[in-house]
């Protein structure tokens, strides 16, 4: 038995334009960089988590 398929909603009206809005003034904000500290810290928990040894294979 086949499940129905749902029905998207679509926007019209007010709430389109509202929508459409918002979403070009989020693509013109500036977008977050990070900081030297901050890429270092993510490679280093990049390098661990690769070197990492699951408790059960010790």
């Amino acid at each position: 038995m086949a499940t129905p398929i749902k029905a998207v909603p679509i926007l019209t009206g007010t709430l389109a334009d509202d929508f459409v809005r918002q979403a070009e003034e989020n693509e013109r904000k500036p977008r977050r960089v990070l900081s030297e500290e901050q890429e270092k810290r993510i490679e280093e928990i990049m390098r661990r988590s690769r070197e990492s040894v699951p408790s059960w294979l010790r």
